[in-house]
Formats: C-alpha cells, structure tokens, sequence
C-alpha cells in the first residue's frame, strides 16, 4: 500500500530565520546562566558605587542622627597599618548610593524573615523599640554602690535618695517581640537597694506598671515622656517629705514629629513620637545657670533643640557637667542631683520644694562633689538614674570618692 499525502493537511508556514547577532549565539551557547546573574549584580555595583563617587556627600545623617565619615587621608603610613581602608570601608558604608533606602530595604527583609532585633535594638509590638540592655559591669557598680553610701554615711545629717529607674521593656514587656531575652530589672533593683543601708531606695517599678497602658516611654527613642517621669515623681514625692505636690500643669505639646535614637539605630521609622512639657501652676519663679559656660536662662527648656532632630533635647537642651537652678521656693531645701539624662525631664517636677539644685552629670564633671555640700548648704542628695545607665555607669565613684591628702599619697609612694 502506497502512502499518500493527506491533501487535507494544513501545511505550517515555514518562517524564515533571521541571522544572529554574535551575543545571541553566545547566549543560546552558554551552559551557565548563573553568569548573567552575577554579571548584572556586578553592573548594578558598577553603576552604584560610580554613584556613590559621583554625587555630593552629606556630613550628617538626619535619619540616623549622627555625623557621617569624613574622607580618609591617604598616606604611606596608613596603608601599611591597614588604617586607610578601614577608614575607606567605613566611608564607602556611610555614603554608598540611596543608603537610606538600602536602610529600610533591609529592615523589610530582617521583618519577613521573623528577625526580632535590628543595630542594638528589639523590634517591638504597636511601632515600639527598645534599646537591648547591657550586660551590667559588675566591678565598676560595685564600686559605686560602696562610693554612695559611704558618701550618704559620711553625711547622716542629709536626706540622701535613690531612684533607679526601670527602662521601658520591663514597665511595658507586653510590647516586647516574642521571647526577647530581657533581663529582670526587678530582681537587679532589689539587689541594688541591699547595697544602700544608708540611703532611702525610691522604688518606682510599681507605680509605672501601675499606669503601663499610658504614655510613660517613647515609641521610637530609649528616654521616658513627661507623664513618665510625672508618674515617678508622684511615687517619689511623699518619700522625700513632699507632702503637697502641685497637681495641676499645664500641658504643651512641642513636637508631634519626634524620631529618636532607637529609630536611627534600628531602621524602623513607625509612628513618630509626641514630646510634651508640663508647667506647674506655681508661683515659684527660678533661674537656670549653666556654670561651664556661665550662660544664664529664665526656662528649663531649650525650643532650639526642636529645630534638630533630638527633640528630647527641648529638656535644658542635652546634658552638661553642672546645671544650677535657683528658685523662690523658701523651703530651706537644698538638692545635689546626681544624674543621667532621665532627670532632665524630672526637673520640671522637683524644682518647685528646692531653693537651690545643683544638678550633676558625673560622666561629664570632673571635679569632687565633697566641696558643694558646704558651698551650698546641701540638705538633701539624689541619684536619678536610668537602669541600664547606672548598671554601667563607671564615672559617679570617681565624683563621690575623695581625692587622697598628701599624706596619703606620700604613703602610697612609699608603699
């Protein structure tokens, strides 16, 4: 049997073929397609990095609130130390092309891949952050603990205090992301308070769980908001014998636009935090003297700062060694106030029962606070730190410890 075409068969067109160019023959030819996504990555760091060069630089990063490198200076020395392209590296880091951008890319990935910290800082619940504490130093807190109250023992005709504040993952843990590893500020206050016979141990952990559901901490900053500190002050004042405390303020809201330090490390720009002020209805007036400087001011706060990017900085605008606060109060009272930045927002609280208070900073002061008792008439003394602050602080024993007499040093020569 004869096979015959099928004449109702529909014929294909036959499409004619077009030449190739040389890299289509080399594509249909590669065995290895990884090539081209390697060789594209490397185009897009080509194409960034000549960007990177290219465009101005900033000096300073608004987002993250610091200064950013500075060119490195090339020299036969620091290319041989290695030190020139550490520097280069850190320089190329912080101006790489559109950083901000790669920035926040990243803390997307970080938040699909279920990560639950980001530069130091835990990713938290309802936009907020939190600073991941240190491990404390246990020599340099036990070195202060015995420098305070040896200084409280030396001085028992002064009301001397303590109030260690907990920071925000221990009042609000409900926020924290699930199973961070937080440590028990409870169990380390406690601990500190045993150390302190001669000190009256203000413990104000409860009545800031107490009111944890309100506003007591920046979302996006590691300090504590004016109702934090206002919330402590009430738990505080009838220990330190304020007996009437105002109870009516005027409230001002001076910022609604405020991303602090926890932002800037983290990535995470969420909600922006509300900074408020409170001004007791009062009739003490005082005066603000800021003695490295000698700069004199009618106002506990700073509106200037509002125009950078630390808004909490509104508060005497940042720290300083020595901080004098005169007042009308005519109580009798005389504070020394050793602190960290928490007590900045206290002071629009405490200044109305005081006189006088003189507020230090020790990581800022140098000099032995022995001679303010008497400059002053000192009659009360407080530490006002932050938890996480004072477990590792290593500069308040150094304040508070006297220098040696010449004796004492001619002893140690010898010795």
């Amino acid at each position: 049997m004869t096979n015959t075409p099928d004449k109702n068969r529909t014929k294909r067109p036959v499409r004619p073929r077009h030449p190739q160019t040389p890299l289509q023959r080399w594509l249909r030819k590669s065995t290895r397609p990884g090539l081209w996504v390697a060789a594209t990555l490397l185009g897009f760091t080509l194409l960034f990095s000549l960007l990177t060069f290219a465009l101005p630089k900033r000096s300073f990063s608004e987002r993250e609130n610091r200064k950013l490198e500075d060119a490195p200076a090339l020299s036969a020395a620091a290319l041989a130390d290695g030190s020139f392209a550490r520097a280069a590296e850190r320089w190329f880091a912080d101006h790489f092309f559109s950083r901000d951008f790669w920035m926040t890319l990243q803390l997307h990935f970080l938040s699909v891949l279920g990560e639950k910290e980001n530069g130091g800082v835990w990713l938290g619940k309802d936009d907020s952050l939190f600073l991941i504490p240190q491990r404390p130093d246990e020599a340099a807190l036990a070195r202060n603990l015995t420098a305070m109250d040896a200084f409280a023992a030396s001085h028992g005709n002064i009301n001397t205090y303590a109030a260690v504040i907990p920071n925000a993952f221990t009042v609000q843990p409900d926020r924290l992301p699930d199973f961070a590893p937080a440590p028990d500020q409870t169990a380390q206050l406690r601990a500190v308070a045993e150390k302190l016979p001669h000190i009256v141990f203000l413990d104000v952990t409860q009545a800031l769980r107490d009111a944890a559901d309100q506003y007591l901490f920046y979302r996006t900053d590691h300090h504590w908001t004016s109702l934090g500190a206002y919330t402590a002050f009430t738990a505080m004042a009838p220990e330190m014998g304020i007996d009437t405390p105002v109870t009516e303020y005027e409230i001002f809201p001076v910022s609604s636009a405020f991303y602090g330090t926890l932002a800037a490390k983290s990535g995470r720009f969420g909600r922006p935090d509300t900074v408020d002020i409170y001004l007791p209805e009062t009739d003490v007036i005082y005066n603000v003297t800021y003695t490295d400087t000698l700069e004199k001011s009618a106002s506990l706060y700073d509106r200037e700062a509002l125009q950078g990017t630390d808004h909490y900085a509104v508060f005497f605008g940042g720290n300083y060694p020595r901080v004098d606060i005169n007042t009308t109060a005519r109580t009798g009272r005389r504070l020394l106030l050793f602190k960290d930045s928490y007590a900045n927002c206290m002071m629009q609280f405490l200044y109305p029962y005081f006189d006088e208070i003189v507020m230090i900073d020790p990581r800022y002061y140098y000099e032995n606070a022995e001679p303010l008792l008497r400059q002053h008439g000192i009659t009360d003394v407080l530490y006002l730190y932050n938890c996480d602050t004072f477990l590792n602080d290593s500069s308040l024993a150094d304040v508070l410890t006297p220098p040696l007499s010449t004796a004492e040093l001619d002893l140690n020569e010898v010795g």
